[in-house]
């Protein structure tokens, strides 16, 4: 029995925009179709996601949530050929949410079921065999040869991925610590920083390496005065061994020979301890002047006090005044900023005016004049809205009367004629004669009828109340006809009825169904005699009011006195009276602004004299020529210069006062120690150290023959003389000790004269030791020594896991590969058509394609077509090589898209074998992938119908 897991059945809770949906997979190849933004990569996405978990909030995948709430996840329904039929439900809870997998027998598990069930696979491995899209094969063109190499190699093997990706972090942290020839890498900086600290370092060292050989130079004078005080001690003992071998000799030839000697030697006094004395005091000689030199040779080479140049009270009192300073420079300036802001507004104003300047000073603008003008102007004002007032009333009459005028010519041109005059006014008349003969007709045509001529009475009577209340003679003319003729009808009813004469014929021939037109006529005359009358009266009432607005047009007296008070002033315009006040108080501006402007140039004169004294203040304090906008800049600067030269002038000093107390000090303990040593010799009675060294030598030669004498004359008198050795004598004994006092005469000297050297070498030993900087810096070389060594360690462990790694991947490509490799040459020629024939792996680690002719091809030089085949073996085969272990289905998101037909057929012929063991889940946004497998399960995602999950 074949392993495989089949995904059956999608139930969607919410994800994305997909909310309470179900779908069925019934097929071992599903294909889901939708257009763009269908929701395809969410479904794909729920599989992934509801399997191994919904990402972080903090990772780049999108976590598909719904927008407008709900409940969040879902279930898949798995048919494992392990675990049976299995659903896992996974809904919002924890970072990657709660799963719970819902087992055949009514069991339930959680996270760790769920591992068993996806044989202990992550995401990113199952992303990286088992799910794979167009864009991955797309960025295959865009890879370098190495990095197609590594993409096939992942392909074709499992757990790669994330070594590689080690492997490409850690050559990233090591170029960033160290790259050959390189210069930003911490490492480079370092080393550069090391060579040259120890550059500085083997400068100091040049100067401390002399420590040592003046400290062997000290321990050499050391052991030279060892020796020679053992020295001077064997000659005392040899001495003292001759004088008691002297003591041998005949006693009384001795004692004779001493007498003579002590008779010889003229010294009667030598200070006690004498010698010891000398020679302490020439040490401390010799070593307070070894210090007074080295004192006066460091003194010496001080430097001279540096003069500043300047006077460093003037700066600071004139640092002091920086700010007067600057506020009198920012009143200076705001004073010429405002000076040239007057200008411009003299010159406008003046502008404005029409003047010169001197013209416009000689104005009396007094507040007297103005309020004379401005009464002036306000009656002249007040004179000439009048007269405009007049000549507006003038004009609306005129204008009146011309259209009076036209009114009474168009009255004229339509007034009736005489005959149409003449007959409106018969019609009161011919009425009643009209309603007469009509109603005589209806008498002689009908019995006689009663009512009508009431009614006509009636109407008749209302007519005339009705023309008298409203003043209308006409109306009350017709209504009163109307009422004679109802009362002569009715009186006509009354009677038999008559025939009519010709005359009322003649009217009713004449005037019958001319009623409402002579109405008209009659009412439209009557309107255009009123109109001719009403307009008349308007003509008369215009001619009277132009008579009287034109005889009071030219009176005007206010605006003669305002001309003739502005001429008098001294302003010959004739604007209006605002322009003239506007004039008057322009030209006041114009002498407030003069005004103004002088005070201001005045103060300019004296901020100028003021400057220069500024400027003459700041060039005495540092002897240079300052510009004003630079003063400061140059005073504090001099300031700086000078207080360092301060600085220095008082370090020096400082060192000088102590090297000079300390030259006076040796001095005079240099001083002291020759008045001891001066009254030493005097009390010897030396006149020098030479001449003291032999007073010694005579006084210890004396005291020593004195003791000889001593010893002899006991002897002499206890045993008497004493027998001399053989061949020995007096003089030969006399010899032998004069040569060792002349000895130690002369190790005396050179003892001095080491002493000297020695107190000269101490000293610069102790200025040696007395010097840090060298300490500072090799402590500094030290630790920068021990960062770069830190680096250098973990240099070396990132080196030796890349090593690690590229060893771990020749072995996967020895071992794992070739099983894969070897059903994906097979594959690989299947997809190309037998053009290629195998896919094998040079020995520096790229891919080559075998073509069927032999020809071998690196990977990076085929075509993308030819790539994305390559690519699509190994994945495959991978696939098929691991369906024991890991039986997951194929997801695919569109990676044929872009291959031609020849090639997507050979595709699709190959995944038909692979899916009797695999199930394929395919997603597409085109149709024709749809039909490119007839046999399999179609999704149309954006028509899928909703199911609801309770």
């Amino acid at each position: 029995m074949n392993e495989e897991m089949k995904i059956e059945k999608l139930m969607i809770y919410g994800f994305g925009k997909h909310e309470n949906l179900a779908l069925d997979v019934n097929e071992e190849l599903a294909v889901f179709y939708g257009n763009n933004e269908a929701g395809k990569t969410t479904i794909q996405q729920f599989i992934i996601q509801i399997l191994f978990g919904f990402p972080s909030r903090n990772q780049a995948e999108s976590r598909y949530e719904p927008k407008a709430g709900g409940k969040y996840g879902g279930q898949l329904y798995l048919n494992d050929s392990q675990y049976g039929k299995v659903i896992v439900e996974r809904v919002k809870g924890k970072a990657a949410g709660d799963v719970t997998i819902y087992f055949e027998d009514g069991s339930r598990g959680a996270e760790t079921e769920l591992k068993k069930i996806l044989r202990d696979y992550d995401r990113a491995s199952f992303d990286a065999i088992f799910s794979f899209s167009i864009h991955e094969l797309q960025g295959l063109d865009k890879m370098t040869e190495e990095q197609l190499s590594r993409t096939l190699l992942a392909s074709g093997t499992t757990g790669v991925d994330s070594i590689t990706k080690m492997e490409s972090e850690l050559e990233k942290d090591m170029g960033e610590l160290f790259k050959k020839g390189g210069r930003n890498p911490r490492m480079n900086l370092l080393i550069e920083q090391l060579r040259n600290d120890e550059r500085e370092l083997k400068e100091h060292r040049g100067q401390a390496d002399l420590y040592g050989p003046f400290v062997e130079l000290m321990d050499g004078l050391d052991s030279s005065l060892k020796g020679l005080m053992e020295r001077e001690n064997s000659i005392s003992e040899l001495l003292s061994i001759i004088t008691k071998r002297q003591q041998a000799a005949p006693i009384a030839e001795r004692k004779r020979q001493l007498e003579e000697q002590l008779a010889s030697l003229s010294i009667d006094f030598f200070p006690a301890d004498g010698s010891r004395r000398m020679d302490r005091l020439s040490e401390r000689i010799s070593d307070a002047s070894a210090k007074m030199k080295q004192a006066e040779k460091e003194l010496a080479a001080l430097p001279e006090i540096e003069t500043a140049g300047t006077s460093g009270d003037a700066l600071a009192e004139m640092l002091e005044k920086e700010s007067q300073w600057l506020r009198f420079l920012s009143q200076y300036r705001n004073m010429e900023e405002e000076a040239e802001k007057l200008n411009d507004e003299l010159g406008r104003q003046l502008g404005l005016a029409g003047m010169a300047l001197n013209e416009a000073l000689t104005f009396d603008t007094s507040l007297i004049n103005e309020e004379k003008l401005r009464n002036l102007a306000v009656e002249a004002d007040r004179e000439e809205e009048n007269s405009r007032f007049r000549e507006r009333d003038l004009q609306e009459e005129k204008q009146k009367l011309i259209e009076a005028e036209k009114e009474m010519s168009y009255l004229e041109s339509i007034a009736p004629t005489p005959e149409q005059v003449e007959t409106a006014a018969k019609w009161p008349e011919n009425s009643l004669k009209l309603a007469e003969a009509k109603a005589m007709k209806r008498l002689g045509a009908e019995p006689a009828n009663q009512l009508f001529p009431l009614i006509l009475a009636a109407i008749g009577a209302a007519g005339v109340l009705a023309g008298f209340l409203s003043d209308n003679i006409l109306v009350a003319i017709i209504a009163f006809a109307a009422l004679a003729a109802g009362v002569w009808l009715f009186m006509k009813t009354r009677q038999k009825p008559v025939s009519m004469d010709e005359d009322l014929e003649e009217v009713i021939k004449r005037f019958s169904g001319k009623e409402a037109e002579m109405e008209s006529l009659q009412h439209r005359i009557a309107e255009h005699d009123r109109k001719v009358e009403e307009t008349l009266r308007i003509i008369s009432k215009a001619d009277q009011k132009i008579e009287e607005l034109t005889t009071n047009m030219d009176v005007q007296p206010a605006k003669k006195e305002f001309t003739a008070f502005i001429e008098n002033i001294g302003i010959t315009s004739s604007a209006s009276s605002s322009i003239v006040i506007e004039l008057f108080q322009t030209v006041r501006k114009v002498q407030e602004l003069h005004s103004k402007l002088q005070r201001i140039e005045e103060f300019l004169k004296k901020a100028e004299i003021e400057k220069a004294d500024w400027i003459r203040a700041a060039a005495a304090a540092t002897g240079k020529n300052v510009q004003p906008g630079e003063m400061y800049t140059v005073l504090r600067a001099e300031s700086k210069k000078f207080n360092e030269v301060n600085d220095r002038n008082q370090r020096h000093s400082e060192k000088r006062e102590a090297l000079k107390e300390d030259v006076e000090r040796q001095a005079g303990y240099l001083q002291e120690l020759e008045k001891e040593r001066d009254e030493l010799l005097k009390e010897s009675g030396a006149a020098n150290m030479e001449q003291f060294h032999q007073f010694h030598l005579e006084w210890l030669h004396k005291k020593e023959l004195e003791q000889e004498f001593g010893l002899v004359s006991s002897q002499w008198r206890a045993i008497g003389a004493a027998e001399p050795e053989e061949g020995e004598t007096g003089n030969s004994l006399k010899e032998h000790m004069n040569e060792l006092e002349r000895e130690l005469t002369e190790i005396r000297k050179e003892r001095n004269q080491i002493l000297n050297e020695r107190a000269e070498l101490q000293q610069k030993v102790n200025h040696l030791l007395t010097d840090q900087d060298y300490e500072l810096k090799l402590q500094k070389y030290e630790e920068k020594k021990a960062e770069f060594n830190k680096l250098a360690f973990r240099w070396s462990v990132d080196k030796a896991i890349t090593e690690a790694i590229r060893s771990t991947m020749a072995e996967l490509k020895e071992k794992s590969l070739p099983a894969v490799l070897s059903k994906a040459c097979e594959y690989f020629g299947r997809l190309t058509g037998n053009s290629y024939i195998a896919m094998e792996i040079h020995p520096d680690g790229h891919f080559e394609a075998v073509r069927k002719d032999n020809i071998r091809f690196r990977i990076a030089e085929l075509s993308q077509a030819t790539k994305e085949q390559a690519y699509l073996a190994l994945r495959l085969s991978l696939a098929v090589s691991m369906q024991k272990s890991h039986p997951f289905p194929i997801i695919m998101d569109d990676p044929f898209v872009h291959f031609d037909r020849l090639r997507l057929q050979q595709v699709i012929n190959l995944i038909k074998e692979l899916q009797t063991d695999h199930q394929f889940i395919y997603f597409t946004c085109h149709e024709d992938m749809c039909q490119a497998w007839p046999e399999a399960q179609v999704v149309d995602v954006a028509n899928t119908g909703r199911s609801v999950y309770l």
